[in-house]
């Protein structure tokens, strides 16, 4: 008996095993399939990062000159990739389709995800270029959804990382209207300076202005006028140049994205400060080495645009070099503005090396004034004739003369100027036709600096430049005619005569009666006597 309660306990013992097995197995299963069903719910609680493209470009025809075959545009797509985790594979499951949702209701585009990455971290798609169409410009939502719910966000991601930029061209009639507001505000600017213009030439200019034989001056001329040398000035040009571009260009973009992409913001310069910078320092170091080394000649008589490129009537190569960089870089700024305004977020940035350009340009501009000597202008001429007789002599008043061949003494007398440096000043006096202003053929007369007088010179360089010079009409050699002496007074007392300084280094100034710039010196006394009559050009200044 015993022995067969033993054999009974084995039994039982190893009858257990297999009783409990089953039951292990059948607890252990519904833990593993717990285990199984939990992995794929992670799987599919997606979350999303970032989608790209962040701007579409839909391709809509809007020409108003030209009908466009419509046709070509049916078949544009835009591909987008969607990057994210845990994305399902696509089948054909409803469970595991992704859709891809741009806009808000109403106006909603949704498509379908076409493949997914073998690590569920990229997920493509593409939207046609008639779904798009229903989308207007500007930002919009991107939503996407893995079953028909909703996808969590990563936490780092930004706000407007799930969000794109619909941009849509435009026409040309749109582009027209932009520019024709701009032009509206840029012409209330221009009107608003133009009127403060016409009250400052009203004030500063003198009477004689408004004769026939002065050239006007419109309004951007006499805003980069250099009063001191009666020409016009590269560093005011090209100053105000850019200052025109900046507004032009600042107001047409605030205009055209607010018209066309519903963004009323300010516009970003993106660097054009720069070259804002650039042209105020060139403008204010173009001062600054006027004042210590002298202003450039004035050249001829009245301003003109080939002022900009001449320095004392002689053509200066570091001044054509600054007029050329800036026409270049302004026009390429202005046409890719025009061109890109559309999908713009800020001003056009102007390339380093361009930047760096310019500056080397300022510096050759600035560095040019800085060795030239500085140039030859008149202020005043004066005639001195006897009674009833020929002209005896004149006067030349101003800055900046090479010497002449003579000066004189303490005593008064003249004697020959030993102390001259350079090859000194040369004087060309010629008639002007009273119709044409232009110089009458075979009346010139051109006198050296032997027979020229240094009145005055200029106690910052007494050796090198005078404020005043005398020449002797009496005794001229090599006059054209016998009684070129004798018209002479007539033709200067109607300012039909053209005088002609010619410095050392081959800078000149013209005067011909309608010099603007005054002087600011009583002119020396004609004769002891009382007999002497002046004839001056003071009393226009008057």
């Amino acid at each position: 008996m015993l022995f067969s309660s033993v054999e009974l306990v084995k039994a039982q013992e190893t009858a257990s095993p297999s009783t409990i097995q089953p039951s292990n197995t059948n607890s252990a299963t519904p833990s593993n399939q717990q285990t199984d069903s939990k992995a794929p719910t992670i799987r599919k609680i997606s979350s999303v990062k970032s989608i790209n493209p962040k701007n579409f470009y839909i391709s809509i025809p809007q020409s108003w000159l030209i009908q466009e075959d419509v046709s070509r545009y049916q078949d544009e797509k835009v591909d987008v990739v969607v990057l994210g985790e845990n994305f399902p594979q696509p089948d054909n499951s409803l469970t595991n389709k992704i859709d891809i949702k741009i806009g808000k209701t109403p106006n909603i585009v949704t498509t379908t995800a076409t493949e997914v990455t073998e690590d569920g971290k990229a997920v493509f798609a593409s939207f046609s270029n008639k779904q798009l169409k229903q989308l207007s410009r500007g930002t919009h939502p991107v939503n996407i959804e893995v079953g028909g719910k909703a996808t969590n966000i990563d936490r780092q991601v930004v706000d407007d990382e799930l969000q794109v930029k619909v941009i849509r061209p435009v026409s040309g009639l749109t582009t027209l209207i932009v520019l024709g507001l701009t032009t509206i505000c840029i012409g209330a600017l221009v009107l608003l300076i133009y009127w403060l213009t016409m009250q400052a030439k009203k004030t500063n200019l003198p009477n004689t202005f408004s004769q026939d034989n002065r050239n006007n001056l419109n309004t951007f001329q006499w805003l980069i006028l250099d009063r001191k040398t009666n020409t016009l000035s590269l560093a005011h040009a090209q100053f105000v140049w850019w200052l025109t571009i900046i507004v032009f260009g600042y107001l047409f973009l605030f205009i055209g994205r607010g018209a066309t992409q519903g963004m009323w913001e300010f516009v970003p310069l993106s660097g054009f400060s720069y070259t804002f910078l650039i042209s105020l320092a060139t403008l204010v170091t173009a001062q600054a080495t006027s004042e210590i080394r002298g202003s450039k000649g004035s050249g001829e008589v009245h301003p003109a645009w080939s002022d900009l490129v001449v320095h004392g009537g002689v053509l200066a190569l570091e001044r054509v070099q600054q007029v050329v960089w800036n026409i270049i870089i302004g026009i390429a700024f202005i046409v890719i503005l025009l061109v890109t305004y559309t999908t713009a977020l800020s001003l056009p940035t102007i390339p380093a090396e361009l930047l760096a350009l310019m500056g080397i340009s300022a510096g050759g501009y600035i560095g040019g004034k800085a060795v030239r000597k500085a140039g030859a202008n008149i202020n005043q001429v004066v005639l001195y004739v006897p009674s009833e007789e020929s002209p005896d002599y004149i006067t030349i008043a101003g800055a900046n003369f090479s010497l002449g061949g003579k000066i004189l003494n303490s005593e008064g007398q003249e004697v020959i100027n030993t102390q001259i440096k350079d090859a000194g000043v040369i004087v060309q006096l010629v008639y002007l036709d009273s119709k044409t202003r232009e110089e009458i053929p075979n009346t010139l007369v051109e006198v050296k600096k032997d027979d020229i007088i240094t009145m005055k010179t200029d106690p910052d360089a007494p050796m090198e430049f005078c404020r005043r010079l005398k020449i002797p009409l009496k005794n001229l050699n090599g006059l054209p005619t016998e009684d070129w002496l004798a018209k002479f007074t007539a033709h200067f007392d109607n300012r039909e005569v053209k005088i002609t300084i010619i410095n050392a280094d081959g800078q000149r100034a013209v005067w011909d009666g309608s010099i603007i710039a005054p002087e600011r010196e009583t002119p020396p006394p004609a004769v002891e006597s009382n007999s002497a009559t002046e004839l001056q050009t003071s009393e226009s200044f008057n």
